[in-house]
């Protein structure tokens, strides 16, 4: 059975009302604010092509702070552009393209913080998950959203068993979440979230052995903190 008909399922269940033990178990699979996470989520468009995904994790001023994928930017000189959205369903694209900038870049961990002119919108940008997370720690079912369709899209996503490290083009080592399925093209820069929204990682692809990859949040927490962004580490 697919991982979307099983969601289905959990939530069909769900609306059943069961009592006890059964009721907290499902609650556990379900993300507690889907509406947030998908504002939070970014359609990122370099040139006039919808090139991928980022996420809102934090507010400076007039600007929203972002993290993508790096490998989106790589080699590319064309003014960048991101789209916001409102919950629905599905969720509505705001009438304006927003410019932004590459503030921070990581190319060692596939990972960029962006700098995002701010529309007048109701966004809360997501915290990040405590650092050391390991699947063995995570209840309940973790969660991808990305603009694949043009627009954020949420499923429910099954981790691996352990994280994957790995070691890129540079000969650095480095942290990963490996997912049990392939990543959907359009969701590289994408936000993993657990069922309570927060971050646990950043979608850069696949890997070789067909499994999708997001950079860990040790990973995005070093970074950060190696360029004094410490004001997006603490909770908010």
């Amino acid at each position: 059975m697919r991982l979307e008909a099983l969601w289905l399922l959990a939530q069909m269940v769900l609306f059943q009302a069961p009592s006890g033990t059964d009721q907290g178990r499902l609650a556990e699979t379900l993300l507690r604010s889907p509406d947030r996470v998908i504002q939070a989520t970014l359609a990122l468009h370099i040139g006039l092509a919808n090139e991928g995904s980022g996420v809102v994790v934090g507010r400076r001023g007039d600007k929203w702070l972002a993290l993508s994928a790096y490998h989106l930017f790589q080699g590319k000189t064309k003014e960048g552009h991101a789209t916001f959205f409102t919950a629905g369903d599905p969720p509505k694209a705001d009438k304006e393209l927003m410019k932004l900038d590459v503030l921070e870049s990581w190319p060692d961990i596939d990972l960029v913080l962006l700098s995002v002119e701010a529309p007048k919108l109701p966004i809360s940008p997501l915290q990040l998950a405590p650092a050391r997370s390991l699947p063995a720690k995570i209840r309940g079912t973790t969660h991808t959203s990305g603009c694949d369709k043009g627009f954020p899209t949420l499923r429910a996503e099954l981790l691996g068993g352990k994280v994957l490290t790995t070691k890129n083009a540079g000969e650095i080592d480095a942290f990963y979440w490996e997912m049990a399925d392939p990543s959907i093209p359009g969701r590289s820069g994408g936000p993993l979230v657990d069922c309570a929204g927060q971050l646990l990682g950043i979608c850069s692809g696949t890997d070789r052995k067909g499994k999708g990859m997001y950079v860990h949040i040790d990973e995005i927490r070093a970074g950060l903190k190696r360029k004094g962004h410490t004001d997006l580490l603490t909770s908010r």
